[in-house]
């Protein structure tokens, strides 16, 4: 479990949203009742899932790749203790999304909030609108490179 940055406020000691940009999640196994433990980091506007944790082995594989500016919703599942779901826009609106279970309720909402708010500030960046559709499916999830990106180093938002 990643613990989140201190999120109060020094000036007015109020509490803000708590926010997560990598750490362990289970993710559901398409057309099973398996879950996979994962390791989730944002770099920028894609969001990287691993088998482990590239800190502590660096060869680490990237099993998939998500860009967060072409999702159409990233929220938490209500009724479900820790379940949330990231859904990619799709050409025809019809991808059921990837859910994601994280250690708690909290944990999840923190989750959904550090990929919004990663999502809208490189979608502001690069002017990526949330109504613009993707020219070539919905995501790298369901094709693209394994290979491992480049990554700068990990930022805390």
């Amino acid at each position: 479990m990643v613990t989140p940055r201190d999120t109060s406020s020094p000036r007015d000691g109020t509490k803000r949203r708590m926010v997560h940009t990598h750490g362990w999640v289970r993710r559901k196994v398409k057309n099973s009742d398996k879950w996979v433990r994962r390791w989730l980091e944002v770099n920028k506007h894609v969001l990287y899932s691993y088998q482990s944790c590239p800190a502590d082995m660096p060869s680490a594989r990237v099993m998939n790749m998500l860009d967060l500016r072409k999702t159409r919703t990233i929220d938490v599942v209500d009724g479900e203790e820790g379940l949330f779901v990231i859904v990619p826009q799709s050409a025809d609106d019809a991808h059921p999304g990837y859910l994601m279970k994280a250690e708690s309720r909290e944990s999840a909402l923190a989750w959904v909030a550090g990929l919004n708010a990663a999502r809208d500030r490189e979608s502001e960046k690069s002017g990526v609108g949330a109504a613009r559709r993707p020219e070539r499916g919905c995501c790298s999830l369901c094709f693209g490179s394994k290979r491992a990106p480049e990554r700068d180093p990990l930022v805390q938002y």
